[in-house]
């Protein structure tokens, strides 16, 4: 599979990436796990100096200020290298969050799986809450969790929607959200807590709905999009009150590659005809291009637009674009 994937299970439809195994749609989350590769454990070894002719006696099998590696049981691959305080979500209790709202048919799991050989373990579930943003154009509601085996990264659960006809994912959060959470490694997890703010994603996903139709009233240029709204997103250092500079992003011989490839799925996405000229248009050409496009293969695209700087792209593109429209 492909580099950033290591592995992964998807039911019902298959996901905007193509990737994972496929599994029957009423799947429990007990065997979505062992489809998704995830049935392994992470466990704590001591680190300890070893025997060898340039380590002096005395320093010979010392442990070392507590520290340990944590290793998946299945394979003795070293995940994290942490002190005493740190501790991981294993892969049953990640993908066990969602277990009380799929039992209950408020979800349906639909992916689980590892990226980064096994660095981050991630399920999404469909929520039973999705809208129209015009006659025809639907966006589903997802809930979203990843758990990082990494030092220094974050537990989050986060709410998200996916725009049926072409299968862009939309910002994975938006900054006055009360539906995400993200706990550290150095507590126990909290998944009270979690759940508490897990209550809040009707609300969120309300919030998207109202942001979905505010953009596709808002008209809008493609030339005034790169202006007011890609430009200074995606390149942040081009000053845009420079007149010549402006006129240098307009016209393609010197419009950045990006621009470039973002303004092609503005233009010919899957949905264009059905929003072109407005916000909401332009907010899913980006979405296309970095669901679909950019980058260099499928698993790459997916970490980019789950959790990477394209989440943050598409975010910091929909604020510009609903500070346009007042």
């Amino acid at each position: 599979m492909a580099h950033e994937v290591e592995t992964m299970a998807y039911a019902n439809q298959v996901p905007w990436h193509g990737l994972g195994a496929r599994v029957d749609g009423d799947i429990g989350i007990d065997d979505m796990l062992f489809a998704a590769g995830l049935d392994w454990e992470l466990k704590r070894i001591p680190l300890q100096t070893c025997a060898g002719d340039d380590i002096p006696e005395d320093m010979q099998n010392l442990f070392i200020h507590e520290r340990a590696a944590w290793i998946r049981n299945t394979d003795k691959k070293v995940m994290a290298i942490a002190g005493p305080s740190w501790r991981p979500l294993q892969p049953r209790d990640t993908i066990g969050f969602m277990r009380d709202y799929v039992e209950s048919g408020n979800a349906t799991l639909e992916t689980a799986g590892s990226l980064r050989d096994g660095k981050v373990v991630w399920g999404l579930a469909r929520l039973k809450h999705d809208f129209e943003v015009r006659r025809g154009d639907r966006v589903n509601g997802y809930l979203l969790i990843t758990s990082p085996n990494e030092v220094g990264k974050a537990i989050s659960i986060r709410t998200t929607t996916v725009r049926v006809v072409c299968a862009n994912t939309m910002a994975m959060a938006h900054g006055s959200s009360t539906a995400d959470y993200t706990q550290n490694h150095v507590s126990d997890w909290n998944e009270a807590a979690a759940k508490e703010a897990v209550g809040n994603a009707h609300e969120q996903l309300l919030q998207a709905e109202r942001n979905a139709k505010t953009l596709a009233k808002l008209k809008i240029s493609a030339s005034d999009a790169v202006v007011k709204a890609l430009v200074p997103v995606f390149y942040p250092a081009l000053d845009m009150e420079d007149k010549e500079v402006v006129a240098q992003v307009q016209m393609p011989e010197t419009m950045p590659l990006k621009i470039q490839q973002i303004l092609e799925s503005v233009e010919n996405s899957p949905g264009s005809d059905k929003s072109r000229g407005t916000g909401w248009n332009v907010l899913n050409g980006v979405t296309h291009w970095a669901d679909h496009s950019y980058g260099r293969n499928a698993a790459t695209r997916m970490h980019r637009a789950w959790m990477g700087d394209n989440s943050r792209h598409k975010l910091a593109v929909e604020k510009k674009l609903l500070e346009l429209a007042g």
